[in-house]
């Protein structure tokens, strides 16, 4: 794939509409407009008038919300109301090497509308929650709290349960009025970069909402307080429902220290495994910021195990990141640490296990999308599958642009620096960009750059069997 960039003749007013008024009824407008380059775009504004005035369109959208919200409207997930049917049990699953098609629905037809993604969407989500995650529980019955210019705190009570948690506030020097915000999972090499950018930087200590030291069936952490029975739940959609709680205080704060329409989720390593979730299972984050993630992150589970990346059992047995219905793609028969011969026929059966996957990551991609996503990897750890990373991007690519929105998704792991973690230089621009765009609704930056490392140079089509529809 290559530099994709805007069409640099578009205007977006509804980008600064969506400034001058805070009103949510208009907050999807502006994320649309933003995340499809530009409402004045003939083709584009079809798109989304069907979008956000057509629910009805499409063999895979039966309607609005159960709430009457309609696919516009600023919520947590617009596709609740859709239909889905009964997802495959495990028994029935189908053996398939390649990444899935994700323009194939389960009921076997193929995308022809760019208004069926809505619900095609969800059918990918209630995939991921049931074969990969867990689930992640609706809204709570209520949430409360606050936020000042150096904290935020979240009160939960469900089901009979009450908890609270909080995170740090860092304003950008000389803040005035509501201003962006990124979610960061534990801090980040970039944070003074972000600051820099005018855009506040909120510190998310996921210990307190899910603690990864503990293990089914005694998870511990708020939101296993919250939702009695969810032990089944991973850390990864724990700590995104914790994201998620965040966000429904900010926009019922009054929006006057952290604007709701701009905030972006980070997070690296693990934390970038945590930060690419949260983005997926909640349409309010702006732009999703996933560095080095690695297994159970960005790269595509059935990728992993042939570059001989991190090992699979590490996402239920060494940290329980993933939900624990993913034991039944993992073979857990060697527990001695020093026998490595076991343990690594455990690695590569595991490894035939994950190509029963009915969903992929790159289908996670397609949950992000036509939002910002901005993937920023590492070449120089195996580990990392940063080979299995490229070709995932690539994948989500090819629903990004069947969306209308190339340019928003942008990808670099051009970096000589080996470093786990570390500040790099060279990547600041390019997050610059995403900031500008997606966070500060500036229609003049220029995102979608895919700049892979030439270490991990990969043709997506010797992975797919699929074509990428011309969707109406």
């Amino acid at each position: 794939m290559q530099h994709l960039s805007p069409n640099a003749n578009l205007t977006c007013a509804a980008a600064g509409a969506s400034r001058s008024t805070r009103a949510l009824s208009l907050v999807a407008l502006a994320t649309l407009t933003a995340a499809f380059g530009c409402a004045g775009n003939d083709v584009l504004h079809d798109v989304l008038d069907e979008l956000l005035h057509k629910p009805g369109n499409g063999h895979h959208t039966p309607g609005g919300g159960p709430d009457g919200e309609q696919p516009d409207a600023f919520v947590e997930d617009n596709g609740v109301a859709c239909d889905v049917g009964e997802l495959p049990e495990f028994a029935e699953l189908e053996r398939l090497e390649t990444l899935p098609d994700p323009f194939l629905g389960l009921d076997g037809e193929r995308l022809s509308r760019r208004a069926e993604w809505r619900c095609r969407r969800q059918e990918i989500k209630q995939l991921a929650e049931r074969f990969i995650y867990g689930e992640k529980p609706t809204k709570p019955e209520s949430v409360t709290g606050t936020v000042t210019s150096t904290n935020i705190t979240v009160n939960v009570e469900n089901q009979g349960q009450t908890v609270s948690f909080g995170a740090t506030i860092t304003l950008p020097p000389d803040a005035t009025g509501p201003v962006p915000a990124v979610i960061g999972y534990g801090g980040s090499s970039f944070q003074a970069a972000i600051l820099a950018e005018g855009v506040a930087f909120i510190n998310y200590n996921v210990a307190a909402v899910g603690d990864e030291t503990t293990y089914a069936p005694n998870k511990v952490g708020a939101f296993y307080t919250a939702n009695p029975g969810r032990q089944d739940t991973g850390m990864l959609l724990a700590w995104a429902w914790g994201v998620s709680r965040m966000i429904d205080v900010i926009a019922a704060s009054g929006s006057s220290i952290i604007d709701p329409t701009g905030i972006g989720v980070h997070g690296c390593s693990r934390s970038g495994k945590g930060a690419f979730i949260a983005g997926a299972f909640d349409q309010r984050v702006a732009l999703t910021i996933p560095y080095e993630s690695g297994m159970a992150g960005v790269p595509a589970f059935r990728l992993i195990v042939p570059e001989g990346g991190e090992v699979l059992r590490n996402a239920i047995e060494y940290r329980p990141w993933a939900g624990e219905a993913y034991r039944d793609f993992l073979q857990l028969t060697v527990f001695d640490q020093n026998d490595t011969v076991g343990r690594e026929a455990d690695q590569q059966a595991s490894g035939q296990l994950q190509f029963l996957l009915p969903v992929d990551t790159h289908e996670v991609i397609g949950m992000v999308a036509p939002r910002g996503l901005l993937v920023l990897g590492n070449a120089g750890i195996v580990n990392l599958a940063p080979r299995a990373e490229n070709i995932t991007v690539q994948a989500g690519g090819e629903i990004y642009a069947a969306l209308g929105a190339a340019e928003n998704l942008s990808y670099t792991s051009n970096s000589a620096n080996g470093n786990h973690c570390s500040f790099r230089e060279e990547y600041v621009p390019l997050l610059q960009q995403n900031l500008r765009k997606f966070l500060k609704k500036d229609a003049t930056a220029v995102t979608g750059t895919r700049d892979p490392d030439v270490r991990v140079a990969a043709d997506l089509s010797d992975n797919i069997a699929w074509e990428t529809p011309a969707l109406e």
